[in-house]
């Protein structure tokens, strides 16, 4: 009786908490570029503060207010899911979030986010812009932006992986207010801070579809 008492509480449990495994998109009670209400450009801070005190996948004592300025930005605040921030090791699962004029103007959601291009591009459509530049790790850095929509995604690849294809894992998404796209890209947001807008164009392909990065989207200079 006693094991069988013990079963029903690790079920119940299971049942009541959410899973590490979970893709960040069913993580939200709304669809991109909404996520959990959060709105970019609309959300104010105290708002965005209530929906994260209130989610049980976020760690309440990750969130972190700075209280200071960063490039553009007034205002930062960090966070992650079941997990704490230490001066050794970001969280596997972090968010952070951007304020301007007392609103959420970008959220950047980073790490094993568990989702894919394909199930991106299923519920938000296909993507407008891509640049695809080798890193000073080795790798491949690719980022695909959705200007109208207000949505950056982004992933890094070995130099011996470089096909695009819908099971393309992807390593964050970022949510920003339309409105702010000219600004970002000029403050250098959309190239992993290498190019500011005129040059970031230069190097920005339009979205031709899944392929070889190679063939279709090799990386070029400004």
């Amino acid at each position: 009786m006693k094991k069988l008492f013990v079963l029903i509480l690790f079920l119940i449990a299971a049942c009541g908490s959410p899973s590490q495994d979970d893709s960040i998109l069913d993580k939200s009670s709304c669809k991109l570029p909404c996520w959990n209400n959060i709105i970019t450009g609309r959300t104010t801070e105290d708002a965005f503060l209530k929906i994260l005190r209130n989610l049980l996948d976020i760690n309440q004592d990750s969130i972190k207010i700075t209280y200071q300025s960063w490039n553009m930005f007034e205002n930062q605040i960090y966070f992650s899911f079941q997990q704490e921030w230490t001066l050794s090791q970001r969280p596997k699962l972090r968010g952070e979030a951007y304020i301007i004029n007392n609103r959420v103007s970008e959220l950047a959601l980073c790490g094993e986010i568990n989702t894919t291009m394909g199930k991106l591009v299923e519920e938000v459509g296909e993507p407008e812009n891509i640049i695809s530049g080798n890193d000073i790790g080795g790798g491949r850095t690719v980022i695909l932006t959705y200007p109208k929509t207000g949505i950056s995604l982004s992933y890094t690849t070995e130099l011996n992986n470089l096909e695009i294809t819908p099971s393309t894992p992807l390593d964050c998404i970022e949510l920003f207010d339309p409105l702010l796209y000219e600004k970002m890209l000029e403050a250098k947001f959309f190239s992993s801070g290498s190019y500011n807008a005129e040059e970031t164009l230069k190097v920005m392909y339009p979205w031709d579809g899944y392929g070889s990065l190679d063939e279709k989207y090799p990386p070029r200079q400004p």
